[in-house]
Formats: structure tokens, sequence, C-alpha cells
């Protein structure tokens, strides 16, 4: 019998396999039972979790999928009692000690005028680069600027080439 066959005739109730299905699984679960208590186990699973899920009939599987809700729902309150409620002040608070996000940047233009315009501070050039100035050209703890070919752009006194 195709699947498809097998599921609708669960549905309707008339499905002929599933009563020896269950007979089945009812000897296999006394025989463990059996087993168990001749090895001192004690069964920690109940109900149809200990079940292997492809042994699960349709309506066994919804059952016990709804019944993991129930027992998940109780174990959480609520989100709204969870979160505390902040007045504004405090989120005013909150967001101060939070990091600022960089604000995307627009083309100032060449880097010699970035570097002309800001001077010595190399870090507020660095912040004024766009993504693509950014990855051409390297920025060293001694106060260099250096291209892609390692040639010094600027030193800490000032422009010493052109960029290409």
């Amino acid at each position: 019998m195709k699947s498809t066959t097998r599921t609708v005739l669960r549905k309707l109730g008339t499905d002929l396999s599933l009563d020896g299905e269950r007979e089945a699984r009812q000897a296999r679960d006394v025989e463990e039972a059996q087993q168990r208590q001749h090895t001192g186990e004690s069964r920690e699973e109940t109900g149809l979790s200990g079940v292997p899920e492809e042994m699960l009939t349709e309506s066994e599987k919804r059952h016990e999928t709804y019944r993991r809700r129930q027992a998940m729902g109780g174990r959480f309150t609520p989100a709204a009692e969870r979160l505390p409620i902040m007045t504004s002040q405090e989120r005013e608070e909150r967001d101060k000690s939070r990091p600022k996000w960089r604000v995307a940047t627009s083309f100032e233009g060449r880097i010699e005028k970035l570097l002309e315009k800001y001077g010595p501070d190399l870090d507020e050039v660095q912040r004024h680069l766009t993504l693509g100035q950014s990855m051409k050209y390297e920025f060293t703890d001694d106060g260099k600027v250096l291209d892609r070919e390692g040639n010094i752009l600027y030193e800490s006194g000032g422009l010493t080439g052109s960029s290409s």
C-alpha cells in the first residue's frame, strides 16, 4: 500500500495494519519494561516521548507536539512579565553607555584633501574615509599613511607623494 493511501486510511480510522503496529509496539514496550525491572533501571520518559518518531501515527505525533508545547509554556512566564519596564530617563542612560555605530560616510575627496583638512589627527582622517579608500590605504602606528604598493603618502610632517 502506498504511503499516501495509508495516511488517508489512518485519518479515516480504517487502516488494517494499524492494529498490528499497536500490538507490536505494546509487546515491545512490555519486553522493555521487563528488562528494565530486571536491570533496575527506571524509565524517566513518560508517555509517547520514549517511542521513536517513525513508529508514531500522525495523531500521536500531533498529540506529542501539543504536549511539548504546553510543557514549555508552563516553564516560562510571558515575555511582558519577564522584561523590565523602562522609563524614558532609564532608556536614555542605557543608550548613552551603548557603542555608537558609525554613520555612512560620503566621498569628501581624495586622501590628500582629507589629510590637509584634518591634519595630524589620523584617526579623524580614517573616520572620514569611504570603504574603498580605507581598503586602499594603510595607516601605521608611527603616523604614516601607505598606499597599496607601500609608498609613503603622508608622514608626521606632511604629504610626501601623490596617490594614484
